[in-house]
């Protein structure tokens, strides 16, 4: 492109301030048109000169009172490396226009530009087309309906079905503009750019060759090849050289591998899109990769991808999540791709079908994109609660939980372990409150999520009390605290935070 812009059409002849004379500098034969004296027709081998400026033609009419001359057949013109052809040309010295029409050819170094119709503003330095052209050079082909160029500024711009084919590249766009100095380019209107295997869409771009900078405006999209991968934002700007790419403004970014979709205001991409980054500001993630869309929300999402395209995303601050079968809230949470597992801390809260579990840490292992086993360690607690006043509770050092088609079937308490729970005769009626302290005990649940029974280990301590008899330390176990309001019901209620 460089060579193109700064060869183009002999732009950069010198021109004085003044007019110099067009000389004819030889012909096989000279006429004058009958009643005009200032009218030499000329034919054979016709040669013309102004400046630096050679020009050669079969036939001419020659007004050198006009210091200018119209040109026909196996029109030439010749300044320093470079060369022009066409099949008419009108020449005027004095304003030094050079009006190119059918056939042209023009050749600069190792450019070549043809087209049917060219003007060139010597005195003004600057050159025009608007039927059409095509640039061809060893690094790039480029098409456009119309074409500027501006040599003292190297800058040129092209407009109308704009097509620019690299070496490793290729541009379409309805305006093109570049500048050779600086390697800089700008496009506007419906654009697309193709490099390194990535498709980018956008109205609005900036780009530095020579740096590897990219910026994208006006709601801009970038795709790879295989349509697996999609980045979209108000603002992208991207450093080829460094990787890295920071995005601004209604973020979208899908991976369809592994049916994930994220959003928010601010992010950063590095290396290559979706291998690894962070979203901020509004941020949230859709995971699709079942029926049941998992979402989920915090003020920093960030995610990394590793060379196996195992997946980590982890959640900072005011963490929530919804899926239909669980939800949960944190302070931070990881959730690791290879290993199917979730990890939740700072004061994390867990809740599944009538149970909410909470502890120090919680680990929930997934199989087959469901829940199946979930381990609490530190404080664990689990709270179920029975009626309009009363709790079933589990309490313990550490709590493993294990799962049946997503629901919490089977509990086991180590260390510490507690229970409250509420026995209810056949009618229905309560018999009592009923209070157990060991090392370690199992829970079950019935079909209903109820809880079914306790089996405890030997050495337990266990107390029933009759109805509305037992004291509050026995109602409600230490820690205990009920948050079923700050439970998403639905996928939107993510976004209502309690601080």
């Amino acid at each position: 492109m460089n060579r193109f812009l700064t060869g183009i059409l002999f732009f950069v002849l010198a021109a004085p301030s003044f007019a110099a004379s067009v000389i004819l500098e030889g012909c096989d034969k000279l006429t004058f048109t009958k009643g005009r004296v200032d009218c030499q027709v000329l034919k054979g081998n016709v040669r013309f000169r102004q400046d630096r400026a050679v020009m050669f033609c079969d036939s001419a009419y020659f007004y050198s009172g006009q210091n200018s001359f119209d040109a026909f057949g196996h029109v030439r013109v010749v300044q320093d490396s470079t060369t022009l052809t066409a099949n008419k040309m009108f020449y005027d010295g004095n304003i030094k226009l050079m009006r190119i029409r059918e056939d042209i050819t023009m050749t600069s170094g190792r450019m070549t530009l043809t087209t049917q119709k060219l003007d060139f503003f010597r005195e003004k330095n600057y050159a025009y087309y608007d039927n059409g052209a095509t640039i061809v050079d060893p690094s790039f082909r480029l098409v456009s309906r119309i074409g500027y160029y501006y040599p003292d500024s190297k800058k040129a711009i092209f407009k109308g079905n704009v097509d620019l084919n690299g070496t490793d590249y290729r541009i379409t766009t309805d305006t093109l503009t570049y500048n050779s100095r600086t390697s800089e380019a700008w496009v506007m209107g419906p654009s697309k750019i193709y490099r390194d295997s990535f498709i980018i869409s956008s109205s609005q771009a900036y780009m530095n060759n020579a740096i590897g900078e990219f910026k994208l405006y006006r709601r801009s999209m970038v795709d790879n090849e295989k349509s697996t991968r999609h980045v979209e934002a108000d603002t992208i700007l991207y450093n080829r050289t460094k990787g890295s790419a920071k995005l601004y403004g209604k973020i979208v970014i899908d991976d369809l591998n592994q049916h994930m979709s994220m959003y928010g205001d601010k992010g950063e991409l590095n290396q290559q899109p979706l291998s690894n980054g962070f979203l901020t500001k509004n941020a949230y993630i859709k995971e699709y990769s079942t029926p049941d869309t998992l979402f989920l929300r915090a003020d920093t999402l960030t995610m990394i991808t590793n060379a196996d395209s195992s997946r980590i995303v982890e959640g900072r601050n005011r963490v929530r999540f919804y899926r239909s079968d669980f939800q949960g809230k944190s302070q931070q949470m990881q959730f690791f791709s290879k290993d199917s597992i979730v990890y939740m801390y700072g004061l994390p809260v867990l809740w599944s079908d009538a149970n909410q579990m909470t502890g120090d840490t919680v680990k929930m292992y997934m199989k087959n994109k469901k829940p199946d086993f979930l381990h609490i360690v530190g404080n664990s607690l689990v709270v179920q609660r029975d009626d309009s006043i009363n709790y079933n509770q589990i309490k313990g050092n550490e709590l493993e939980g294990y799962f049946v088609n997503s629901n919490l079937h089977k509990v086991l308490v180590k260390g510490n372990a507690m229970s409250v729970y509420f026995p209810k005769d056949k009618k229905g009626d309560l018999i009592g409150v009923n209070h157990n302290m060991g090392s370690m005990m199992t829970i079950f649940l019935n079909e209903q999520r109820k809880l079914d029974k306790i089996v405890l280990e030997p050495g337990t301590e266990g107390t029933m009390y009759p109805p509305f008899e037992a004291p509050n330390e026995v109602l409600f176990l230490k820690g205990f605290s009920w948050m079923q309001k700050e439970r998403p019901k639905k996928a939107s209620e993510i976004f209502t935070l309690f601080d």
